[in-house]
Protein backbone atom coordinates (compact mmCIF):
# COMPACT_ATOMS: atom_id res chain seq x y z
CA UNK A 1 0.00 0.00 0.00
CA UNK A 2 1.56 3.42 -0.71
CA UNK A 3 1.98 6.03 1.61
CA UNK A 4 -1.16 8.53 2.31
CA UNK A 5 1.44 10.43 4.46
CA UNK A 6 -1.14 10.42 7.08
CA UNK A 7 0.95 8.07 9.99
CA UNK A 8 3.70 10.38 9.99
CA UNK A 9 0.89 13.64 10.17
CA UNK A 10 -1.04 12.00 12.71
CA UNK A 11 2.41 11.41 15.24
CA UNK A 12 3.23 14.98 14.64
CA UNK A 13 -0.10 15.76 16.13
CA UNK A 14 0.23 13.60 19.48
CA UNK A 15 3.99 15.36 19.83
CA UNK A 16 1.82 18.57 19.79
CA UNK A 17 -0.38 17.75 21.98
CA UNK A 18 2.52 16.20 24.27
CA UNK A 19 3.78 19.67 23.74
CA UNK A 20 0.64 21.56 24.65
CA UNK A 21 0.08 19.70 28.03
CA UNK A 22 3.33 21.43 29.16
CA UNK A 23 2.02 25.14 28.69
CA UNK A 24 -1.96 24.66 28.65
CA UNK A 25 -3.19 24.01 31.79
CA UNK A 26 -6.34 20.73 31.99
CA UNK A 27 -9.59 21.88 32.90
CA UNK A 28 -12.72 19.97 32.14
CA UNK A 29 -16.69 21.91 31.68
CA UNK A 30 -18.80 20.16 33.72
CA UNK A 31 -22.56 21.87 34.67
CA UNK A 32 -22.01 25.09 33.12
CA UNK A 33 -18.84 25.59 34.46
CA UNK A 34 -14.93 24.88 33.99
CA UNK A 35 -13.55 23.00 36.52
CA UNK A 36 -9.53 23.92 36.34
CA UNK A 37 -6.94 20.74 37.37
CA UNK A 38 -3.82 23.09 37.19
CA UNK A 39 -0.45 21.57 35.06
CA UNK A 40 -1.49 18.04 36.46
CA UNK A 41 -1.43 16.13 33.03
CA UNK A 42 1.49 16.78 31.36
CA UNK A 43 2.85 14.12 29.23
CA UNK A 44 6.35 12.84 29.33
CA UNK A 45 8.06 10.55 27.23
CA UNK A 46 6.74 6.95 28.60
CA UNK A 47 2.95 8.54 28.85
CA UNK A 48 3.51 9.33 24.65
CA UNK A 49 3.59 5.25 24.19
CA UNK A 50 1.66 4.30 26.77
CA UNK A 51 -1.35 6.47 25.24
CA UNK A 52 -0.97 5.24 21.65
CA UNK A 53 -0.99 1.46 23.22
CA UNK A 54 -3.48 2.11 25.32
CA UNK A 55 -5.77 3.33 21.95
CA UNK A 56 -5.64 -0.54 21.02
CA UNK A 57 -7.22 -1.59 24.25
CA UNK A 58 -10.27 0.16 23.95
CA UNK A 59 -13.20 -1.60 23.21
CA UNK A 60 -14.86 0.86 20.60
CA UNK A 61 -11.51 1.45 18.71
CA UNK A 62 -11.03 -2.32 18.13
CA UNK A 63 -14.47 -3.04 17.38
CA UNK A 64 -14.32 -0.42 14.37
CA UNK A 65 -10.76 -1.83 13.33
CA UNK A 66 -11.96 -5.36 13.50
CA UNK A 67 -15.10 -4.37 11.49
CA UNK A 68 -12.91 -3.12 8.55
CA UNK A 69 -11.11 -6.34 8.65
CA UNK A 70 -14.27 -8.14 8.47
CA UNK A 71 -15.46 -6.08 5.49
CA UNK A 72 -12.04 -7.24 3.85
CA UNK A 73 -12.27 -10.78 4.68
CA UNK A 74 -15.86 -10.78 2.86
CA UNK A 75 -14.30 -9.27 -0.28
CA UNK A 76 -11.47 -11.37 0.16
CA UNK A 77 -13.85 -14.26 -0.25
CA UNK A 78 -15.56 -12.52 -3.25
CA UNK A 79 -12.66 -11.53 -5.22
CA UNK A 80 -11.57 -15.80 -5.26
CA UNK A 81 -15.67 -16.85 -6.74
CA UNK A 82 -14.86 -15.45 -10.21
CA UNK A 83 -18.09 -14.06 -10.82
CA UNK A 84 -17.56 -11.07 -8.46
CA UNK A 85 -15.14 -9.44 -11.39
CA UNK A 86 -17.25 -10.54 -14.13
CA UNK A 87 -20.45 -8.86 -12.02
CA UNK A 88 -18.87 -5.50 -11.66
CA UNK A 89 -17.46 -5.31 -15.02
CA UNK A 90 -21.36 -5.89 -16.38
CA UNK A 91 -22.61 -3.64 -14.44
CA UNK A 92 -19.96 -0.83 -15.64
CA UNK A 93 -20.33 -1.89 -19.42
CA UNK A 94 -24.38 -1.73 -18.89
CA UNK A 95 -24.09 2.37 -18.50
CA UNK A 96 -21.43 2.62 -21.46
CA UNK A 97 -21.96 6.23 -22.64
CA UNK A 98 -23.62 7.03 -19.35
CA UNK A 99 -21.08 6.57 -16.79
CA UNK A 100 -22.40 9.90 -14.79
CA UNK A 101 -25.58 8.56 -14.48
CA UNK A 102 -24.14 5.81 -12.42
CA UNK A 103 -22.27 7.78 -10.15
CA UNK A 104 -24.77 10.28 -9.76
CA UNK A 105 -26.85 7.73 -8.02
CA UNK A 106 -24.81 6.38 -6.06
CA UNK A 107 -23.86 9.67 -4.41
CA UNK A 108 -27.06 10.76 -3.99
CA UNK A 109 -28.29 7.64 -2.06
CA UNK A 110 -24.97 6.91 -0.01
CA UNK A 111 -25.47 10.89 1.59
CA UNK A 112 -29.21 10.09 1.94
CA UNK A 113 -28.02 6.89 3.92
CA UNK A 114 -25.98 8.91 6.04
CA UNK A 115 -28.01 11.90 6.54
CA UNK A 116 -31.39 10.09 7.15
CA UNK A 117 -29.71 7.07 9.45
CA UNK A 118 -25.83 8.11 10.49
CA UNK A 119 -24.51 4.97 9.31
CA UNK A 120 -21.00 6.43 9.12
CA UNK A 121 -18.72 3.77 8.26
CA UNK A 122 -20.94 0.75 8.01
CA UNK A 123 -21.52 1.94 4.50
CA UNK A 124 -18.00 0.59 4.08
CA UNK A 125 -19.44 -2.58 3.78
CA UNK A 126 -20.81 -1.64 0.13
CA UNK A 127 -18.00 0.88 -0.71
CA UNK A 128 -15.17 -1.19 -1.97
CA UNK A 129 -18.47 -2.63 -4.49
CA UNK A 130 -19.06 0.87 -5.49
CA UNK A 131 -15.28 1.73 -6.16
CA UNK A 132 -14.39 -1.70 -8.55
CA UNK A 133 -17.30 -0.27 -10.45
CA UNK A 134 -16.24 3.39 -10.86
CA UNK A 135 -13.03 2.15 -11.61
CA UNK A 136 -13.73 -0.43 -13.72
CA UNK A 137 -16.26 2.55 -15.54
CA UNK A 138 -12.23 4.13 -16.48
CA UNK A 139 -12.52 6.91 -13.50
CA UNK A 140 -9.78 7.99 -11.77
CA UNK A 141 -9.56 7.38 -7.66
CA UNK A 142 -10.10 11.06 -6.51
CA UNK A 143 -13.71 10.56 -8.76
CA UNK A 144 -14.15 7.53 -6.85
CA UNK A 145 -13.36 8.46 -3.53
CA UNK A 146 -15.68 12.17 -3.95
CA UNK A 147 -18.84 9.39 -5.15
CA UNK A 148 -18.37 7.20 -2.49
CA UNK A 149 -16.47 8.37 0.73
CA UNK A 150 -17.31 12.05 -0.26
CA UNK A 151 -21.07 11.42 -0.60
CA UNK A 152 -21.06 9.80 3.05
CA UNK A 153 -19.03 12.99 4.66
CA UNK A 154 -21.84 14.59 2.77
CA UNK A 155 -24.29 13.12 4.37
CA UNK A 156 -22.80 13.50 7.72
CA UNK A 157 -22.65 17.19 7.67
CA UNK A 158 -25.96 17.48 6.57
CA UNK A 159 -27.18 15.04 8.69
CA UNK A 160 -31.04 15.24 8.96
CA UNK A 161 -32.62 12.98 11.63
CA UNK A 162 -29.63 10.52 12.12
CA UNK A 163 -29.51 9.92 15.92
CA UNK A 164 -25.42 9.23 15.90
CA UNK A 165 -25.12 12.73 15.14
CA UNK A 166 -28.50 14.98 15.40
CA UNK A 167 -29.72 12.71 18.52
CA UNK A 168 -26.55 13.45 20.74
CA UNK A 169 -26.35 16.61 19.56
CA UNK A 170 -30.10 17.09 20.44
CA UNK A 171 -29.32 15.47 24.52
CA UNK A 172 -26.54 18.16 24.52
CA UNK A 173 -28.16 21.10 23.10
CA UNK A 174 -31.56 21.20 23.65
CA UNK A 175 -32.81 20.80 20.81
CA UNK A 176 -35.15 18.28 18.78
CA UNK A 177 -34.80 16.17 15.53
CA UNK A 178 -36.89 18.24 13.62
CA UNK A 179 -34.99 21.75 15.13
CA UNK A 180 -33.92 23.77 12.10
CA UNK A 181 -34.66 21.00 9.60
CA UNK A 182 -35.10 23.09 6.43
CA UNK A 183 -31.45 23.90 7.41
CA UNK A 184 -29.71 20.64 7.91
CA UNK A 185 -31.64 19.75 4.48
CA UNK A 186 -29.85 23.20 2.84
CA UNK A 187 -26.80 21.59 4.36
CA UNK A 188 -27.24 18.53 2.40
CA UNK A 189 -28.52 19.60 -0.37
CA UNK A 190 -25.67 22.34 -1.47
CA UNK A 191 -22.99 20.81 -0.62
CA UNK A 192 -24.36 17.15 -2.53
CA UNK A 193 -25.13 19.79 -5.33
CA UNK A 194 -21.79 21.01 -5.89
CA UNK A 195 -20.83 17.34 -6.05
CA UNK A 196 -22.75 16.08 -8.44
CA UNK A 197 -21.40 19.26 -10.65
CA UNK A 198 -17.72 17.70 -9.93
CA UNK A 199 -18.90 14.21 -11.04
CA UNK A 200 -20.31 15.54 -14.18
CA UNK A 201 -17.64 17.71 -15.25
CA UNK A 202 -15.03 14.69 -13.98
CA UNK A 203 -12.87 13.48 -17.38
CA UNK A 204 -14.96 11.14 -19.34
CA UNK A 205 -13.47 7.74 -19.18
CA UNK A 206 -11.88 6.04 -21.65
CA UNK A 207 -11.82 2.33 -22.48
CA UNK A 208 -9.95 0.83 -19.96
CA UNK A 209 -7.00 -1.08 -20.59
CA UNK A 210 -6.51 -4.47 -19.26
CA UNK A 211 -4.97 -4.40 -16.10
CA UNK A 212 -1.60 -6.33 -15.09
CA UNK A 213 -1.11 -7.87 -12.50
CA UNK A 214 1.17 -5.40 -10.63
CA UNK A 215 -1.59 -2.74 -11.23
CA UNK A 216 -4.63 -4.91 -9.63
CA UNK A 217 -2.14 -5.43 -6.40
CA UNK A 218 -1.77 -1.99 -6.64
CA UNK A 219 -5.57 -1.80 -5.77
CA UNK A 220 -5.53 -4.40 -3.30
CA UNK A 221 -7.51 -6.72 -5.59
CA UNK A 222 -10.28 -5.59 -3.72
CA UNK A 223 -11.81 -4.20 -6.58
CA UNK A 224 -12.59 -6.17 -8.99
CA UNK A 225 -11.40 -9.60 -8.22
CA UNK A 226 -9.84 -12.23 -9.89
CA UNK A 227 -10.58 -13.36 -13.49
CA UNK A 228 -12.09 -17.16 -12.79
CA UNK A 229 -13.93 -19.11 -15.57
CA UNK A 230 -16.50 -21.48 -14.25
CA UNK A 231 -20.38 -22.20 -14.43
CA UNK A 232 -21.64 -20.83 -11.45
CA UNK A 233 -24.77 -18.01 -11.00
CA UNK A 234 -23.75 -14.49 -9.96
CA UNK A 235 -27.06 -14.37 -8.08
CA UNK A 236 -25.78 -15.87 -4.43
CA UNK A 237 -23.46 -12.86 -4.59
CA UNK A 238 -26.48 -10.35 -5.20
CA UNK A 239 -28.61 -12.07 -2.50
CA UNK A 240 -25.75 -11.68 -0.60
CA UNK A 241 -25.67 -7.87 -1.05
CA UNK A 242 -29.48 -7.29 -0.81
CA UNK A 243 -29.38 -8.97 2.65
CA UNK A 244 -26.43 -7.27 3.77
CA UNK A 245 -28.32 -4.00 3.11
CA UNK A 246 -31.63 -5.15 4.81
CA UNK A 247 -29.86 -5.90 8.42
CA UNK A 248 -28.22 -2.71 7.92
CA UNK A 249 -31.04 -1.21 7.79
CA UNK A 250 -32.87 -3.23 9.96
CA UNK A 251 -30.03 -3.56 12.36
CA UNK A 252 -28.45 -0.20 12.42
CA UNK A 253 -31.11 2.10 12.47
CA UNK A 254 -31.90 3.77 15.36
CA UNK A 255 -35.48 3.28 15.20
CA UNK A 256 -36.90 4.14 18.98
CA UNK A 257 -34.91 7.25 19.29
CA UNK A 258 -35.29 8.41 15.61
CA UNK A 259 -38.10 7.61 14.41
CA UNK A 260 -39.89 6.39 17.67
CA UNK A 261 -40.86 2.49 16.34
CA UNK A 262 -40.70 0.09 19.21
CA UNK A 263 -41.77 -2.82 17.20
CA UNK A 264 -38.82 -4.57 16.97
CA UNK A 265 -37.79 -4.02 20.95
CA UNK A 266 -41.51 -5.77 21.30
CA UNK A 267 -40.83 -8.86 18.99
CA UNK A 268 -37.00 -8.75 20.75
CA UNK A 269 -38.49 -8.96 24.08
CA UNK A 270 -41.09 -11.81 23.05
CA UNK A 271 -38.29 -13.61 21.16
CA UNK A 272 -36.13 -13.92 24.58
CA UNK A 273 -38.81 -14.73 26.20
CA UNK A 274 -39.05 -17.96 24.72
CA UNK A 275 -36.11 -20.22 26.60
CA UNK A 276 -35.40 -22.45 23.77
CA UNK A 277 -35.11 -19.35 21.60
CA UNK A 278 -32.66 -17.48 23.94
CA UNK A 279 -30.01 -20.45 24.68
CA UNK A 280 -30.23 -20.50 21.19
CA UNK A 281 -29.43 -16.79 20.10
CA UNK A 282 -27.60 -15.97 23.09
CA UNK A 283 -26.94 -12.20 24.04
CA UNK A 284 -27.94 -10.41 20.67
CA UNK A 285 -29.49 -6.99 20.64
CA UNK A 286 -33.07 -6.30 19.27
CA UNK A 287 -33.10 -4.70 15.83
CA UNK A 288 -32.17 -1.07 15.94
CA UNK A 289 -29.55 -1.43 18.70
CA UNK A 290 -27.45 -3.71 16.06
CA UNK A 291 -23.45 -1.87 15.65
CA UNK A 292 -19.81 -2.77 14.30
CA UNK A 293 -19.52 -6.19 16.04
CA UNK A 294 -23.12 -7.34 15.00
CA UNK A 295 -22.26 -6.47 11.46
CA UNK A 296 -18.86 -8.15 12.03
CA UNK A 297 -20.52 -11.67 12.93
CA UNK A 298 -22.75 -11.31 9.64
CA UNK A 299 -20.06 -10.23 7.45
CA UNK A 300 -18.12 -13.29 8.53
CA UNK A 301 -20.71 -15.80 8.24
CA UNK A 302 -21.59 -14.82 5.00
CA UNK A 303 -18.10 -15.12 3.75
CA UNK A 304 -18.43 -18.52 4.39
CA UNK A 305 -21.87 -19.24 3.10
CA UNK A 306 -20.49 -17.49 -0.48
CA UNK A 307 -17.06 -19.62 -0.33
CA UNK A 308 -18.88 -22.91 0.15
CA UNK A 309 -21.90 -21.62 -2.07
CA UNK A 310 -18.46 -21.56 -4.77
CA UNK A 311 -17.92 -24.62 -3.91
CA UNK A 312 -14.46 -23.31 -2.36
CA UNK A 313 -12.77 -25.57 -0.01
CA UNK A 314 -12.98 -24.03 3.57
CA UNK A 315 -8.90 -23.96 3.57
CA UNK A 316 -9.17 -21.65 0.45
CA UNK A 317 -11.77 -19.50 2.12
CA UNK A 318 -10.38 -19.28 5.43
CA UNK A 319 -7.27 -18.03 3.58
CA UNK A 320 -9.04 -15.70 1.22
CA UNK A 321 -10.67 -14.14 3.97
CA UNK A 322 -7.32 -13.13 5.92
CA UNK A 323 -5.50 -12.07 2.98
CA UNK A 324 -8.65 -9.83 2.51
CA UNK A 325 -8.15 -9.22 6.13
CA UNK A 326 -4.44 -8.08 5.64
CA UNK A 327 -5.12 -5.82 2.92
CA UNK A 328 -7.33 -3.58 4.90
CA UNK A 329 -4.77 -3.92 7.90
CA UNK A 330 -2.77 -1.02 7.33
CA UNK A 331 -6.11 0.95 7.02
CA UNK A 332 -7.23 -0.19 10.23
CA UNK A 333 -4.36 0.40 12.31
CA UNK A 334 -4.15 3.87 10.91
CA UNK A 335 -8.11 4.24 11.91
CA UNK A 336 -7.07 3.54 15.66
CA UNK A 337 -4.24 6.09 15.82
CA UNK A 338 -7.26 8.42 14.63
CA UNK A 339 -8.43 7.79 17.57
CA UNK A 340 -5.25 8.02 19.50
CA UNK A 341 -5.84 11.87 19.01
CA UNK A 342 -8.67 11.46 20.96
CA UNK A 343 -7.13 9.31 23.71
CA UNK A 344 -4.45 11.91 23.92
CA UNK A 345 -7.07 14.96 24.79
CA UNK A 346 -9.34 13.04 26.85
CA UNK A 347 -6.57 11.85 28.99
CA UNK A 348 -5.39 15.11 29.22
CA UNK A 349 -7.92 17.68 29.34
CA UNK A 350 -6.11 20.65 27.32
CA UNK A 351 -9.10 21.09 25.06
CA UNK A 352 -11.53 22.94 27.43
CA UNK A 353 -8.47 25.86 28.75
CA UNK A 354 -7.91 26.50 24.92
CA UNK A 355 -11.61 26.66 24.56
CA UNK A 356 -11.90 29.55 27.15
CA UNK A 357 -9.58 31.57 26.15
CA UNK A 358 -11.05 31.31 22.01
CA UNK A 359 -14.64 31.48 23.30
CA UNK A 360 -13.64 34.41 25.48
CA UNK A 361 -12.01 36.45 22.99
CA UNK A 362 -15.49 38.41 23.03
CA UNK A 363 -18.31 39.34 25.79
CA UNK A 364 -21.54 37.87 23.27
CA UNK A 365 -21.48 34.48 21.18
CA UNK A 366 -19.22 35.14 17.99
CA UNK A 367 -19.57 33.38 14.77
CA UNK A 368 -15.97 32.91 14.19
CA UNK A 369 -14.70 32.07 17.21
CA UNK A 370 -16.97 29.61 17.95
CA UNK A 371 -16.22 28.05 14.49
CA UNK A 372 -13.17 28.13 15.94
CA UNK A 373 -13.48 26.12 19.25
CA UNK A 374 -15.23 23.67 17.23
CA UNK A 375 -12.97 22.91 14.40
CA UNK A 376 -10.61 22.64 17.18
CA UNK A 377 -12.37 20.77 19.26
CA UNK A 378 -13.83 18.16 16.01
CA UNK A 379 -9.93 17.87 15.31
CA UNK A 380 -8.93 16.38 18.37
CA UNK A 381 -11.95 14.55 19.70
CA UNK A 382 -12.39 12.68 16.01
CA UNK A 383 -16.43 10.73 17.13
CA UNK A 384 -18.87 13.15 17.67
CA UNK A 385 -20.03 10.61 20.59
CA UNK A 386 -16.66 11.64 22.43
CA UNK A 387 -17.55 15.52 20.34
CA UNK A 388 -20.54 16.07 22.35
CA UNK A 389 -19.13 14.80 25.59
CA UNK A 390 -16.03 17.30 25.80
CA UNK A 391 -16.39 20.21 23.35
CA UNK A 392 -19.92 20.95 22.18
CA UNK A 393 -21.25 21.65 26.21
CA UNK A 394 -18.87 24.28 26.20
CA UNK A 395 -20.12 25.99 23.06
CA UNK A 396 -23.39 25.20 23.76
CA UNK A 397 -23.44 27.18 27.43
CA UNK A 398 -23.45 30.34 25.02
CA UNK A 399 -26.14 32.90 24.75
CA UNK A 400 -27.00 31.95 21.46
CA UNK A 401 -30.88 30.24 19.70
CA UNK A 402 -30.12 26.57 20.33
CA UNK A 403 -31.00 26.23 16.31
CA UNK A 404 -27.90 28.30 15.19
CA UNK A 405 -25.56 26.29 18.15
CA UNK A 406 -26.85 23.36 16.40
CA UNK A 407 -26.19 24.15 12.86
CA UNK A 408 -23.07 25.88 14.18
CA UNK A 409 -21.86 22.09 15.38
CA UNK A 410 -22.89 19.99 13.38
CA UNK A 411 -22.06 22.42 9.66
CA UNK A 412 -18.04 22.58 11.11
CA UNK A 413 -17.96 19.15 12.08
CA UNK A 414 -19.13 18.11 8.86
CA UNK A 415 -16.54 20.09 7.43
CA UNK A 416 -13.68 19.66 9.47
CA UNK A 417 -14.19 16.03 8.68
CA UNK A 418 -13.53 16.85 5.21
CA UNK A 419 -9.97 17.86 5.77
CA UNK A 420 -8.53 16.98 8.72
CA UNK A 421 -6.03 14.57 9.16
CA UNK A 422 -7.78 12.47 12.36
CA UNK A 423 -11.15 12.32 10.13
CA UNK A 424 -11.68 8.22 10.25
CA UNK A 425 -13.76 8.26 7.23
CA UNK A 426 -11.05 10.44 5.35
CA UNK A 427 -8.39 8.29 6.64
CA UNK A 428 -10.16 5.17 5.72
CA UNK A 429 -10.65 6.31 2.25
CA UNK A 430 -7.28 7.49 1.02
CA UNK A 431 -5.94 4.74 2.98
CA UNK A 432 -8.39 2.13 1.13
CA UNK A 433 -7.57 3.89 -2.33
CA UNK A 434 -3.92 5.09 -1.85
CA UNK A 435 -4.59 8.90 -2.50
CA UNK A 436 -1.50 11.30 -0.83
CA UNK A 437 -3.12 13.49 1.79
CA UNK A 438 -1.45 16.11 -0.29
CA UNK A 439 -2.65 15.32 -3.06
CA UNK A 440 -6.28 15.73 -1.71
CA UNK A 441 -5.35 18.77 -0.25
CA UNK A 442 -4.12 19.86 -3.41
CA UNK A 443 -7.37 19.04 -5.37
CA UNK A 444 -10.27 19.81 -3.59
CA UNK A 445 -9.29 22.43 -1.64
CA UNK A 446 -11.49 24.70 -3.68
CA UNK A 447 -15.16 22.42 -3.15
CA UNK A 448 -13.98 21.99 0.81
CA UNK A 449 -14.24 26.05 0.73
CA UNK A 450 -17.32 26.16 -0.91
CA UNK A 451 -18.83 24.04 1.20
CA UNK A 452 -17.40 25.98 4.43
CA UNK A 453 -18.75 28.68 2.67
CA UNK A 454 -22.05 27.11 2.75
CA UNK A 455 -22.25 26.43 5.69
CA UNK A 456 -21.55 29.87 7.27
CA UNK A 457 -23.82 30.90 4.71
CA UNK A 458 -26.41 28.85 6.68
CA UNK A 459 -25.60 29.72 10.07
CA UNK A 460 -26.03 33.48 9.02
CA UNK A 461 -29.21 33.02 8.11
CA UNK A 462 -30.67 31.02 10.89
CA UNK A 463 -29.03 33.85 12.98
CA UNK A 464 -31.25 36.47 10.90
CA UNK A 465 -34.22 34.45 10.56
CA UNK A 466 -34.46 33.20 14.03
Amino acid sequence: MKKTGLFKILIFILMAIVVITWFVPASYFDAGELVEYGSVYKLGFFDFFQLIFGSFQFKYFLQIAFFILCVGAFYGVLAKTGKYRAWIEKIANSFKGIEYVFLICVAVVLAALSSVFSYGLLLFIFIPLLIGIILSMGYDKLTAFLTTFGAVLIGQLGSTVGYNINGLLNDTIGTTLISGLVYKLLLLFIPLGFLVFYIIKAKHPGTKKASTKSEEESCGELFIGEKIANKYSVVPIIITFVLLLILLVLGCTNWVESFGVTVFETFHDKVMGVSFLKDILGSIGEFGSWYYAEMCVILLLLSLIVGKLYRLKLREIIENMFKGAGKLLPSAALIIMCYSVLCFAGNTFFYSTLAKYILGATSKFNLFFSSVSMILGSVVHVDMAYLVAYAIPQIAAQDANSTVLMLLCQGMYGVTMFIAPTSVLLALGLSYLEIPYKEWIKKTWKYILIVLAVVVAIIFAAMLIK
